[in-house]
Order: C-alpha cells, then structure tokens, then sequence
C-alpha cells in the first residue's frame, strides 16, 4: 500500500535543529520524527521517536522542502496555511491551494548578507502574493498526474506501492517542489513532503445535466518545471527539448456513481532556438537560430510530447507577417521536415489567429476545429467506468501555441475544451439523447452549465497569464462571455501597459525567484552569489518625461501669448523704434530657448540614451542568465542567429 504524508505536522525548534512529527494520533507515546539540522541543511528520519510534549514552535500541513543557503546553513520551507478547492480521486481526497508559507532558518542565519538575500528570493517564490501564486497540493491525490496516467501507474503494483512523494508516483515533469524536497526524500522523508504543483485548479461540483443527472467538473492547469520562468526571460527551447511555458491543461468529468472521464492538451512556446530579451522597447528585438540550428531540440521536443501522450497535433496561431511570420515559417520548417520521418505522429496547422478573426470574428475558430477534427475524435479522451474497468484512452494530444502561449492560445483551447467536454457528456450519458447537432450542444442544451464552463476557463487563462506575463489573459472577455467588447479592448490594452512594465523593470528578480526554488540555480555554500544591485531606468524615463513635459508646457504658453507679444512689439516699434523692437524680440527669443526648446532637447535626449541602452537598464535575472540567452550560447558553437 502506498504512503501518504502526513496530514498535519508539528515542528519544535531547538536553535538550529528543528524536529518534525506528525500530529499524535490518541494516545500514542512514539511518531516517525524527522529532524533537520538547519545549520548544515542534514537531514535524519527516525522511525520511531517519543512524541514531543509542549507547544510546538510551527504546526503545518506538510514540508515543501530544504533549501541550502551561501555560508552552508539550509532553510526549511512549510505550508502554514492552506485552502481546500476541490475533492478528487475515488476517495474524494481533499486538494489544496497554498495560502501562506514559512521559512525557518538558524538563528543568525539572516545576518550573512548572501543568505538575506536568497531568503528574500525563496520566500517571494513561494508567497502567492507574488511568484508563488497558484502552488497546489493533497496529501492522498497525485496532482501532478493526469487521470490516465494514474490508472496506467495503479496498473504496476510496484509503483502503486511507491510513496506519494516519489519518482516513481509523481511527475517530474510537474513536480514544482522537486529540487526543494530531494533532500528530504534523500534521507526517507516521503511522508513529510507532499508533492506540490505550480498552476491553477478549479472545481464546479454539482452540476445538472439530462435527466436531472449531476456531475462534477474540475479543471487543472500543471505548469513545467523545465525551463519555468516570465514571459520575456524564457522563451522557446533549452538544449534538452524543454520548451517554456509549458502547461498540460487536464478537463476532468466525474460522476457520484464513480465514472470519470478526462482529456488533456498542452501548450508550450514554440519550439525553436529563439529569444526576445527585454530592451525597454515595446516590441523588443527577436532572434531566430539560423536554419539547422533547431533540429536537435525540436526533435527532442516533440520525442518528449509523443512518449507523454501518443501523436500530436501541433496549432501553431501565431501571424503570418511581421517577425511572427518569420517565426511561424522557421516553425513550419522544422515540423515539415519532422514530418518526413516514418512514424512522426505529427500534424502541423499554421491559423493565422488576427488575420482569420480579426474584427471580432472569432466565429472563424470553427474553421481550425473542422481541420482538427479527424484528428481529435481519433485522439478520444480517457474513460474508466465506476468499477475500475478502462474503456477508452486518449491516443495523442493537440498542442497549442502563439507567442506567448496565453491570450489567443486560451481561446483556442476554451473552444477545443468545450468539444471535448460535450462528447464527454455524451459517452456518461448526460447529453439529451437524439445524437449529435445544434440542438446537442452545450450552450443549447445546457445554458446554465455554459455560463459556468466560460467563468471556469476565463479563470483559467488568467491564473496561467498572471504566472507568466504578470496579467491576466488579454481576449478574456471573450472567453469569460462568448463576446468581443470594447470594453474588454480597454482591459486588454491596460494589461499590455503592466506587462510592458512589468517584463521590464519587475520580472528579473521574479525570474531569480522562480530558478531558485525550481532547482535551475543549485546554491554551492562558500561560493559568491551573483546577485548585485541593478540599475533602473526609471529615475532617467521619469527625468526626460518631466523635462519634455515641462519643455512642452512652456512653449504651448509661448504660441499662446504669441499674438499678445506681437502686439506688444507693434507698440514698442511705434515708441522706441525698429532697434528697441528688435531688443525685445531677441530677449523673447533667448527665453524661449531657455525655458522650451532646450528642456525639450534635454528630455528627447535623454530618452534616446535610454532606449538606446536598454537592454542594460532593464531588470535582469541574474543567477541563471544564460537560460534567457539560448541563440547566442548557439551561436559561440557555430553558426549564428538572425535579428528580426
């Protein structure tokens, strides 16, 4: 029988030893007890152990991990406080969303200055009011495991077997605390670290359908561990095949009789050597790998989504002009030739997105589901009846993208979201009978469902958004209400406005934040630590704004007394003559200059400076930087890349 972890935890520190154990269970004398030595970061389970007596100095629902520190001592990070969101699973295991998380450290520890400053980093990652947002986790329900992977795993008797908290059991793929906690699995810890999920989970119990039938519906949102991270410091693939902003999106159907059925899609950037680092600008420069360069990663890519989830359909909604069509082109490249293998499992749809549903058309989607079809309906979805029994599995995945794989990409997916919820429905029996048509559909056949599945999806798109890029999803407003409005056109142009400024002078410490707890960056205690201060281009843009602001302020008075001074020269020409004239115009003129034209100058100046070096002014993260800069790591090993 496998091992879960404990439910509640109690922890007693002593200086730096901090002894973990289980809430006692009635009148039991001896727990397992787990004891970390927060000045060298060792870890030692006990079997069993007396029961601590006292208040404890933390009691929490589970570890999320250890993390070393510069001068060779560790911090312990614990889930103090968390919120139930949804019940999955035979048993109705509880699922969770952290709320509030505690770092416990030596004391002292804090007065090393690289410690505080990793400190900062670790509690920011996992704080969801900021990095941390979206960090799931149960004690008895593998999170991050789709359904189908769960019956194959329940198959093996060995890995059925294995703790919660295990390679063998949990995905590595979506494992978030997976570096945190390799420690504490090290030494036998299992059953005190649940395994947690970065993303987004929402259930919507009780839902009725046909016959007064219900239903539950639960959407989950798994982000990749590989190569996680913000919108402009990842982009596209690392040297192994992991692309960034990866996300297996999960639709799960369930009944009270026990029946569920589940369908899975993924979306992930675009699987090329590519980067698109901040610069200041609003579009910052694109650089594609030279042709060639890509073969390696996007074979290993898509060798990875075919082992995960059988042949794949690949929408790629990006344009099909500008330096997204020179994108879309390098991406339609490589999958051509992909495609030429015996075997691929691959089908390639380029939809230009703006162009087919651009003002307001989003009707036009229909045109890339007929093209999908035959390829999704092959695919089916995963279902196992009540008594255990597989009847059918999902045989491939569609996976989408656009640039950033979040506004258009979550249209794309609401819409194929809803396809697959209504033949689910149909396979559980809960669509009214008479076959398939209009009149079978989910908005017509259950409008009161409809509205719910929208609101779920729009959350959706913005949890996965918010992580990534800052914002919400830009086009929720069509999602959330099925309508194109204007004002949601005003919504998608403010979240524009923060990402800019976000991507910008916010996103490199979050970046840091997000490789630390990760494991990207690997802490070696006595090394220096490559965090510096950075400079920010904010008091020179504020600076400029004021001085062309002030500049342009004071020549509007100029144009708007012009006429009053030229009467006022008339007169002085009529008095003193032409040369007294001429004095008075000259003086004019110098504080025009003076006031104007040079705070003007100044201020465009500046600007220019700024924009000009931009790319040295903006928030960068620093412990791993060259992940961000995957194109010129290529081209030291050969050929070059291409600005766009």
């Amino acid at each position: 029988m496998a091992r879960f972890p404990y439910t509640t935890l109690r922890i007693f520190q002593q200086g730096a030893q901090a002894v973990v154990q289980p809430a006692p269970d009635g009148n039991v004398s001896a727990v397992e007890t787990l004891v970390v030595d927060l000045a060298n970061g060792k870890s030692t389970v006990t079997p069993s152990q007396s029961v601590m007596r006292g208040t404890p100095t933390v009691e929490c629902l589970g570890l999320l991990g250890v993390c070393k520190l510069t001068t060779g001592a560790a911090a312990l990070v614990v889930i103090t406080e968390a919120r139930q969101v949804a019940a999955l699973g035979p048993n109705s295991s509880a699922v969770y969303e952290l709320v509030r998380a505690q770092v416990l450290t030596e004391p002292g520890a804090e007065k090393n200055s690289a410690n505080r400053q990793l400190l900062s980093l670790l509690r920011d990652a996992v704080d969801p009011a900021r990095s941390g947002r979206g960090i799931y986790f149960s004690h008895f329900y593998d999170l991050t495991q789709s359904a189908q992977r769960i019956a194959d795993r329940d198959a093996d008797p060995a890995a059925a077997a294995a703790p919660l908290a295990s390679p063998q059991r949990a995905d590595s793929r979506f494992w978030y605390n997976r570096a945190l906690s390799a420690s504490l699995l090290d030494a036998g810890a299992h059953r005190f670290t649940p395994p947690a999920m970065l993303g987004f989970l929402r259930q919507l119990p009780g839902l009725t359908f046909a016959g007064g039938k219900s239903a539950t519906l639960t959407l989950i949102a798994r982000r990749g561990v590989d190569r996680a991270g913000t919108r402009q410091w990842r982009r596209g693939c690392d040297s192994k095949g992991n692309v960034a902003n990866f996300v297996e999106t999960e639709e799960l159907l369930s009944t009270p009789a026990g029946d569920l059925a589940s369908y899975v899609q993924v979306r992930g950037s675009i699987p090329l050597l590519w980067t698109q680092l901040p610069n200041i600008k609003y579009k910052p420069t694109t650089v594609i790998a030279a042709p060639g360069q890509s073969v390696a990663v996007f074979d290993a890519h898509m060798g990875s989504l075919k082992a995960a989830y059988g042949d794949v359909v690949a929408i790629n909604l990006i344009n099909h002009k500008g330096t997204e069509g020179k994108l879309q082109v390098a991406f339609q490249t490589e999958a051509e030739r992909y495609t030429r293998t015996p075997g691929a499992g691959l089908h390639y749809i380029a939809f230009d997105f703006h162009h087919e549903c651009s003002k307001g058309r989003y009707d036009r989607i229909e045109l890339l589901m007929q093209k999908i079809a035959p390829d999704v309906n092959r695919q089916a979805f995963f279902l196992r009846r009540a008594g255990g029994e597989v009847v059918k599995r999902q045989a491939g995945t569609v996976r989408t993208n656009c640039i950033d794989c979040l506004d258009r990409t979550n249209v794309m997916q609401g819409v194929l979201g809803r396809k697959a919820l209504e033949a689910m429905l149909a396979a559980l029996g809960l669509m009214p009978a008479g076959g398939p048509g209009p009149a079978h559909s989910l908005p017509a056949a259950f409008p009161a469902v409809e509205k719910e599945f929208k609101i779920l999806w729009a959350d959706h798109g913005d949890g996965v958004s918010t992580q990534y890029a800052g914002t919400g999803a830009m086009k929720s407003g069509f999602t959330r209400t099925g309508k194109r409005t204007f004002g949601g056109v005003i919504d998608d142009g403010v979240k524009a406005v923060t990402r800019y400024y976000l991507n910008n002078f916010q996103d490199g410490r979050k970046q840091d934040a997000v490789d630390l707890v990760s494991g990207a960056y690997q802490v070696v205690p006595g090394s220096k630590l490559p965090l510096r201060p950075q400079p920010s281009p904010l008091i020179p843009i504020v600076l400029a704004l004021v001085l062309v602001a002030f500049g342009a302020h004071q020549a509007g008075q100029f144009l708007a007394g012009g006429l009053a001074q030229v009467s006022v020269g008339v007169a002085d020409a009529a008095a003193g003559g032409v040369e007294a004239a001429a004095t008075s115009q000259s003086q004019q003129l110098v504080v025009v200059l003076t006031r104007a034209v040079l705070p003007l100058l100044l201020g465009l100046g500046l600007l220019a400076f700024v924009v000009q070096n931009g790319k040295h002014l903006v928030n960068k993260p620093l412990l791993c930087p060259h992940l961000a800069v995957t194109v010129q790591a290529a081209k030291k090993s050969g050929k070059g890349g291409k600005q766009q």
